[in-house]
């Protein structure tokens, strides 16, 4: 068994008796208005657990302090972890529903997340239990809580559980699309988007047609998010290749390869379709400044005033500001030459990486190897031609 992570409660095993640890969990729920069936008469703890469970909805209130509702819900926990291996999938999987069903109000999130990891932590190696199912009501607690950042496991962790437990493609997908719509709803459109690409990995030729909402949202997403300049990784997935011949695929090639004109015409002719779309036309314009003036840079060392204001459409007067938020991209790397007025350019991103530049590459790559064995050849040359004068 992994250690469990710092950020999880690891204080789930009870050293008490499971009866007396049985008789202080009912007293506490009837306290709190639930009435579990307890026939201590018997000894079988699972009946018990499974009442136990069944009334929990009756226990978890917004009127329970956050710190007694955790120490409640790891004592249940506790309790579980006793019920014998071959019986306890059931009680498991129960005591994680009610817990992801549980209507309570966001601050709570947290708590829940931290009891589900640990759940996912101490269930014993041998007993068959689906940990896929566990970790989806973790996600959707998160989702529903507004609280993906207390869940302390990410999207590696994800992966290598996945693969242990032999999780199904389907489940895969179902999973990074409550993910994605976990980081959504906080906002955090990097982690969000990468969960969206992770899940568009996911489908292949045959199966891609299946994924066309997600692939359209993700196109969606990466236009308008600010952070995002390079997408031309988006035409390589299947997924993507289905929207071919859409407008979105259509715009997706304009900020892939096109410049400010072409999606000044694309616009003209399809202002509903970007308007319909959850697409920011000032902020497409912002971008495709920015990925005009990237291109043009690639393969020239300076660039004029009158060139940079003709080409990004934009006054003389705003030119000094638009290359300072260029450099602050960091996507390109620039001085002003007022007196000139020119930009010199010293280093740009590159916007897209086509097979020519792949052969660009590999030539530079055989040129470097090339030059470098003539001057380790020389080199030997030389330092046998000292030894022979010695």
């Amino acid at each position: 068994m992994k250690d469990i992570p710092t950020t999880c409660v690891a204080a789930v095993y009870s050293e008490i008796e499971p009866k007396p640890q049985l008789k202080d969990i009912e007293k506490f729920m009837r306290d709190h208005g639930a009435e579990p069936v307890l026939d201590f008469s018997s000894e079988d703890l699972e009946s018990k657990v499974e009442s136990i469970i069944r009334e929990l909805r009756n226990v978890l209130k917004d009127s329970l302090l956050e710190s007694d509702m955790e120490m409640f819900l790891n004592s249940v926990m506790s309790l579980i972890l006793v019920v014998p291996e071959d019986k306890i999938n059931r009680p498991i999987l129960n005591f994680s529903e009610a817990i992801v069903n549980a209507n309570l109000p966001e601050k709570y999130g947290p708590i829940k997340i931290r009891v589900l990891t640990n759940l996912i932590y101490v269930i014993p190696e041998h007993a068959n239990t689906d940990k896929y199912r566990i970790l989806m009501d973790l996600i959707k607690c998160a989702r529903n809580h507004r609280c993906i950042n207390a869940v302390s496991v990410g999207i590696s962790q994800v992966k290598i559980w996945v693969k242990e437990w032999k999780v199904s493609n389907e489940q895969v997908q179902e999973l990074y699309r409550n993910m994605h719509e976990a980081y959504a709803a906080i906002g955090d459109s990097t982690n969000a988007l990468q969960l969206l690409l992770e899940l568009l990995g996911t489908y292949t030729k045959e199966t891609a047609s299946k994924a066309r909402t997600d692939a359209f949202k993700c196109i969606i997403n990466s236009i308008n998010d600010p952070n995002v300049f390079i997408m031309d990784h988006l035409l390589l997935l299947e997924p993507i290749k289905v929207l071919e011949g859409e407008n979105i695929h259509k715009l997706l090639n304009i900020f892939v390869l096109g410049r400010l004109q072409d999606y000044l015409e694309f616009y003209s002719k399809q202002k509903s379709f970007i308007e319909s779309s959850g697409i920011k036309h000032e902020r497409n314009l912002t971008k495709m400044r920015l990925l005009t003036f990237l291109q043009t840079a690639e393969s020239q060392k300076e660039l004029t005033f009158d060139a940079i204001e003709k080409e990004m459409q934009i006054p003389s007067d705003d030119i000094e500001s638009f290359i300072i938020e260029a450099v602050r991209t960091k996507m390109i790397r620039c001085k002003i030459d007022h007196l000139a007025r020119k930009v010199i350019i010293d280093s740009t991103a590159q916007r897209s990486f086509t097979k020519q530049h792949w052969i660009s590459l590999k030539e530079k790559l055989e040129s470097w190897k090339s030059n470098l064995t003539m001057i380790n050849n020389n080199l030997h040359t030389l330092l046998n031609a000292r030894a022979v004068t010695t």
